[in-house]
């Protein structure tokens, strides 16, 4: 169990600074006022996630470190919520729709595409 802490513990680590570096280097980048920086975090990381189960050639210890570990704090749902809610808030309401809807198809796709791409 211990292992397998360390392991996550880890994979959090370097997904939690990779998304704080990313994300202030892509803060001043906006498409349509949309906060485009964890829009292309999350994107990435659904892509990521849907490559890495798609190949099925990682090890249970490297799926929980990219997996459980990197792409689960690398990714950021709470963010994007928060940033729907300061477009609503603004009252930005196509925006708010925008953005919402954009993510989820973005991302459904990115996870599509990247299982087809590692398991090709």
């Amino acid at each position: 169990m211990m292992k397998f802490l360390l392991i996550i513990g880890a994979g959090g680590f370097f997904g939690a600074i990779s998304r704080f570096f990313l994300s202030n280097l892509f803060s001043k980048w906006t498409v349509l006022s949309i906060p485009t920086a964890t829009f292309m975090i999350n994107v990435s990381g659904s892509f990521t996630l849907g490559f890495i189960y798609g190949a099925n050639y990682f090890s249970a210890d490297q799926m929980n470190f990219l997996s459980v570990g990197f792409l689960a704090s690398f990714t950021t749902f709470s963010t994007f919520n928060y940033e729907l809610l300061q477009l609503e808030n603004g009252g930005k309401c196509s925006r708010f729709f925008l953005y919402g809807a954009s993510m989820y198809v973005a991302c459904i796709l990115a996870a599509h595409w990247g299982y087809l791409f590692g398991s090709s």
